[in-house]
């Protein structure tokens, strides 16, 4: 009993950190990095639990490279009110990223720039939590 007691407990803790990684900017990106991408979107996905924007790259050589920009949930953007709807497929963009730690053709949402010099921008839960105990609306 005492046995199986104590690998329940190792089990939901390995869990649990496993959970919090998996889902941890820092974890998976180098939020001490960040530059830009610039490329067509081919594909948006505003979902739950994460958002993913596709963008073909030309590299220099004029080969192409697919970039996978990931984001947060549709919830927390639609709490604080990011256009996201402005993102269309086809529309040149370039897009300000924390890089992957390991893969080279994925980035965490930082910014984008679209084609009409709109800068599209997540203020993130800090100002959704202020404007919420203010009373005020959002605005990124």
């Amino acid at each position: 009993m005492i046995r199986t007691l104590a690998a329940a407990s190792v089990s939901i803790v390995l869990s649990a950190s496993a959970l919090v990684a998996h889902h941890s900017i820092s974890v998976n990106f180098d939020t001490t990095k960040a530059f830009d991408v610039t490329g067509i979107v081919r594909e948006v996905k505003i979902r739950n639990p994460h958002s993913q924007i596709v963008l073909d790259v030309t590299n220099p050589d004029g080969t192409m490279k697919e970039w996978f920009i990931e984001w947060n949930d549709k919830n927390a953007m639609v709490r604080r009110k990011v256009a996201f709807e402005r993102l269309k497929v086809g529309d040149k963009i370039t897009v300000n990223v924390n890089p992957n730690r390991t893969e080279n053709n994925v980035g965490f949402f930082r910014t984008a720039t679209l084609p009409d010099g709109f800068v599209l921008r997540d203020c993130g839960f800090t100002a959704f939590r202020e404007a919420v105990a203010n009373q005020t609306d959002i605005t990124c």
